[in-house]
């Protein structure tokens, strides 16, 4: 087991390890496979990234919002970590808030629903396991607009994992855009995730309002709405349609 913990990792690839930490840093890394698979998973991501959210590679902007959300969300250091430094399924949600945080929302649309409703999923799964498979499987289905077969997946992949509120968001987004008749399955998917400690919690309570937004229960989503705290990622969205709703 290495020294070495998450922000380490990053630390290294983004050019802001310490000096002296940075020979003993390479040193392992020639010898540890499993710090290597971290490290080649974090260039992956970060790759992705760039190349799906940021058409120029250089962009502050980008590169401003990434760097904050390595600093917010990888910033704990262990001395002797007790897991793998950088575990699939962390990762894996952790890219996937980031991308939710930073994608564009299409202001072209009138219908205020399918202008606020618009997210994508990503995930950094390879085609190996049947659970890394099904979730490919899940993340095509959902950004094809096979809402229907993506919902379908995801439910298989939350009775897997119940815990997982990355999981369970995008099962209440996509029933949600699947118009399945029974809205109250929408709305406990999203608020188990809204009740938790999680970097979802704000998204999820979000796309609770829309939910009535759909219904055009203006009143219900505008209290949802005014759930959502100054410092979440989704304020200006949720405030920006209060005053449109207002």
């Amino acid at each position: 087991m290495n020294k070495f913990s998450e922000q380490d990792v990053i630390n290294y690839e983004d050019g802001q390890m310490e000096a002296n930490e940075l020979k003993a840093f390479e040193e392992a890394l020639r010898q540890d496979i499993a710090l290597q698979a971290d490290l080649k998973l974090y260039k992956s991501i970060k790759g992705t990234l760039q190349s799906e959210l940021a058409p120029d590679k250089e962009d502050a902007e980008f590169k401003a919002n990434l760097s904050q959300f390595t600093q917010e969300h990888f910033k704990q250091k262990t001395a002797k970590p007790t897991a793998k430094i950088i575990a699939f399924s962390k990762i894996w949600y952790a890219a996937a808030v980031l991308v939710i945080g930073l994608l564009v929302w299409a202001p072209w649309n009138n219908n205020l629903y399918s202008k606020y409703n618009d997210t994508e999923m990503v995930s950094f799964a390879e085609r190996g396991n049947n659970t890394e498979t099904l979730l490919l499987e899940a993340t095509d289905a959902y950004n094809s607009e096979q809402y229907s077969k993506a919902e379908a997946i995801l439910s298989t992949l939350v009775e897997e994992d119940p815990k997982n509120d990355m999981l369970r968001f995008y099962l209440g987004v996509a029933q949600l855009k699947s118009d399945i008749e029974d809205v109250s399955m929408v709305r406990s998917n999203l608020l188990i995730v809204a009740n938790n400690h999680s970097l979802l919690k704000y998204d999820a309570t979000f796309f609770m309002a829309l939910s009535y937004l759909k219904e055009k229960n203006k009143e219900e989503c505008i209290v949802w709405l005014n759930k959502i705290p100054q410092d979440a990622g989704v304020y200006d969205k949720a405030q920006e349609l209060l005053k449109k709703l207002e």
